[in-house]
């Protein structure tokens, strides 16, 4: 880590965070966030891209030159958040001694803050560049994932690559892919007062659900972080017409995380194993099998999915963050593997490009009514891209 790094705006790296909190940014409706990222990027001297994604919707491509061609650090960040779910003033951006509130404070405009405030410490310090710096605001990322999609499509290529997603300033070198599993048992319907003249459909899929029960995802060891689980969760059912009717079909909605090794193929297969055995056993047992989200409508996604990503421990952006982090924070930052998932996903697998996930906040208070996000994080994720930034551009 190369000593003197620039010295960042700590004012101005929370004032941003506030200020992109105000900006409802619900997904599907990133526009306006997009033109006041723009607009601030420019008047900090990048070049900046709107690059149109859907309508209204625009990823936020912002360069900071250097001699050289070529992009040596891009900053990656969605612009979109949950709903506001019941929160009261969910985009006051209000704030104590110790905390920013408010939908997305946390996941993530506080990362796409510190991202701009060490882009403008950059620029401010007058460091000669060997190799450029970008900032990637994209929209989508709590949906359908058009947004880093689109990064994708258009071959974005860069040396190294932080995904400034809340992770309590620990460093996350890979995260699990999530493969969205819907199934449907049939039956055959009937009166509720005989129900021996129909097929229940509800009782095949509780087969299923006792069979799902019993699988044991893939584990694997990451390097540095230790044993890494996959997960199966079944968060949704529906099934029947009336309390009085047997019910001719039942669906489950399965989230299953996947681990790195392990593809979505993979898990299906397992799963369409347990319906065959049922299929055999029981000459009632019709289930459909397929890659389904309530909130998915977008073919391209459904066709790519979500994939596990990791990345070498020994890549110098793994290094570059722990030294920065130490010399900020004065403690070590310490590996980690996303349970959750994140786009750098897209970064790793599609482009090719070493991608570690930190940022402030703490993850399990995002999508909550609590949402809320440390400004001491702030102010030190600031300080360590502005360090990692500079570092990455002037690397021999």
């Amino acid at each position: 880590m190369r000593s003197g790094s620039p010295e960042v705006d700590v004012e101005y790296a929370l004032k941003l965070t506030k200020e992109l909190v105000r900006i409802p940014s619900v997904t599907g409706e990133e526009g306006e966030i997009a033109k006041f990222l723009a607009e601030e990027l420019s008047g900090l001297g990048l070049r900046v891209e709107l690059r149109r994604v859907q309508g209204d919707r625009f990823n936020v491509i912002g360069v900071l030159k250097g001699e050289e061609k070529g992009i040596a650090l891009a900053f990656h960040g969605h612009t979109d958040t949950v709903p506001p779910y019941g929160m009261e003033d969910p985009f006051s951006a209000e704030e104590d001694e110790e905390h920013i509130y408010g939908r997305g404070s946390c996941d993530q405009k506080a990362g796409l803050a510190a991202s701009i405030a060490a882009l403008k410490a950059i620029v401010d310090s007058g460091i000669e560049l060997r190799k450029g710096l970008a900032f990637l605001g994209v929209v989508d990322e709590e949906r359908e994932h058009r947004g880093s999609y689109a990064l994708v499509e258009d071959g974005f290529k860069a040396d190294a690559a932080i995904c400034t997603e809340p992770t309590g300033l620990e460093i996350a070198v890979g995260c699990k892919g999530t493969l969205p599993v819907k199934i449907t048992t049939f039956g055959k319907a009937a009166h509720g007062s005989a129900p021996w003249r129909g097929v229940n459909a509800v009782y095949k899929m509780a087969k299923v659900l006792l069979a799902l029960e019993e699988l044991e995802p893939k584990s694997v060891t990451v390097p540095g972080v230790g044993e890494v689980r996959g997960s199966l969760n079944v968060g949704l059912i529906r099934g029947g017409e009336a309390y009085n009717i047997v019910p001719d079909s039942c669906s489950i909605w399965i989230d299953r995380r996947l681990v790195p090794g392990e593809t979505p193929e993979d898990a299906l297969r397992e799963i369409r194993e347990i319906l065959d055995e049922l299929g055999r056993s029981d000459p009632d047992f019709r289930a459909e099998l397929s890659v389904d989200r309530p909130d998915w409508e977008w073919e391209p996604i459904k066709k790519r999915g979500l994939k596990p990503c990791l990345v070498n421990p020994e890549e110098d952006i793994v290094r570059w963050i722990r030294e920065a982090h130490e010399s900020v924070a004065g403690d070590r930052s310490k590996l980690k593997f996303s349970s959750g998932y994140f786009e750098m996903d897209f970064l790793v697998n599609d482009l090719g490009i070493p991608t570690v996930a930190y940022g402030p906040g703490d993850p399990e208070l995002a999508h909550t009514p609590e949402e809320r996000v440390s400004k001491r994080q702030i102010v030190i994720a600031s300080r360590v891209y502005a360090a990692v930034a500079m570092s990455a551009a002037q690397t021999a």
